[in-house]
């Protein structure tokens, strides 16, 4: 799938969430979320791309013990590349297990996903490899009633062969 065609199915993705009843949300287990922000590439990432973006989509179960959820993600991270390198992307499917504070507006995730990393140079045909991949980090709802505004900050590590795929993603949030 190619950037031109991922941007266009992320926007109405977002806007069809955007538009869903209200009261669904009540009747349903699941909380579903959508995402964006911005990624700061780390190690072999970072000798070679500048500074990212990021685009998401989650399903969050309710917590079934106190404080306990676990939830399902569909991001992608695309970086602009520098020399012959036209630019980094990922695309994750995750799963995380989340855990609420007390307060409920403080939480913790981590979890594993499956990572599809692709490579596009500027003069010859791109790469791509798909990997495992951990995350994990912390977040803070900025609201308390939904559709509730929050913020992430997290730690991303896709295992890439020969070099170190790991970036720092800074999101910004609207849970329904």
């Amino acid at each position: 799938m190619k950037t031109r065609d991922i941007v266009p199915s992320a926007l109405l993705t977002l806007l069809a969430v955007s538009l869903a009843p209200r009261g669904a949300a009540a009747q349903t287990p699941v909380q579903f979320s959508v995402v964006g922000g911005m990624s700061l590439p780390a190690g072999d990432l970072a000798g070679g791309a500048d500074l990212g973006f990021n685009l998401g989509v989650r399903a969050e179960g309710r917590p079934l013990s106190p404080g306990w959820a676990l939830r399902g993600d569909l991001s992608w991270d695309r970086y602009d590349g520098r020399g012959g390198v036209d630019g980094y992307s990922y695309l994750a499917l995750a799963g995380n297990l989340v855990h609420h504070e007390t307060g409920g507006r403080l939480y913790e995730f981590g979890g594993l996903g499956i990572y599809n990393s692709r490579t596009s140079y500027t003069n010859t045909f791109g790469t791509s490899d798909t990997n495992l991949g951990v995350q994990l980090g912390l977040g803070f709802a900025l609201t308390r009633q939904a559709p509730n505004v929050f913020t992430e900050f997290g730690l991303t590590s896709a295992f890439t062969s020969g070099r170190s795929s790991v970036w720092f993603p800074v999101r910004l949030g609207l849970r329904f």
